[in-house]
């Protein structure tokens, strides 16, 4: 049923989804729809904490392995790729229809992104303390590297040519070595003297 309505919301949006077209494509009746779930908020509501609970135990796994901090990193871009190309319908939800939660969900579903991102903030530290990482703003790293495997539940299509695994290794590469060739131009000091601006805008901001 869960499946069934993570699927509803992702191809109509939750507001259109009904729960007789949950039930339909479920191939149950209404009545009996209704002795498992009470509300078509409840459904929204099991969909993220299905969604909640993937993401986490993954990502827990990784950062629980004794490795180092760049193959960590590079784990939580596979992980993060596979569970987006294996979990569309429910990602697709997840990203489009947090507005619509009930306010206890809502409240639970900002607690576990905050510390989702604050996981894998610690890795990239655990890196710069390694010396294996560039000392750059974590928070800022994060949003980034979430941003660009987060992103695939709007374009990522199961038959296109692009494997997950294929898509990963790109993002990868992306993220250490960029995309300037070897003897391409650098503009590394202005982006050196940008990335000191943000580090002091976000060490007044932990001040205040």
């Amino acid at each position: 049923i869960i499946k069934v309505a993570a699927n509803c919301f992702g191809e109509m949006g939750y507001r259109a989804t009904t729960l007789d077209t949950i039930a339909a494509k479920a191939g149950l009746s209404k009545v009996t729809l209704y002795r498992y779930v009470k509300s078509k908020d409840e459904l929204l509501s099991l969909v993220f904490e299905r969604t909640i609970d993937s993401f986490r135990a993954g990502l827990g796994e990784i950062i629980g392995q004794r490795l180092p901090a760049d193959e960590k990193l590079r784990r939580i871009v596979r992980y993060q790729v596979a569970l987006l190309a294996s979990h569309l319908p429910f990602l697709k939800v997840f990203f489009a229809e947090e507005a619509g939660l009930p306010a206890p969900m809502a409240a639970r579903a900002a607690r576990a992104r905050r510390e989702y991102d604050g996981a894998i903030e610690r890795a990239y530290r655990d890196g710069v303390d390694e010396g294996l990482f560039r000392d750059l703003p974590p928070t800022l790293v994060v949003f980034g590297i979430l941003g660009m495997c987060n992103w695939l539940h709007e374009w990522y299509k199961p038959e296109g040519r692009s494997s997950p695994t294929e898509i990963a290794d790109v993002l990868i590469d992306i993220l250490e070595r960029g995309y300037l060739k070897a003897n391409g131009t650098s503009r590394g000091n202005g982006i050196s003297s940008t990335v000191e601006r943000i580090q002091a805008a976000l060490a007044g901001l932990r001040a205040a």
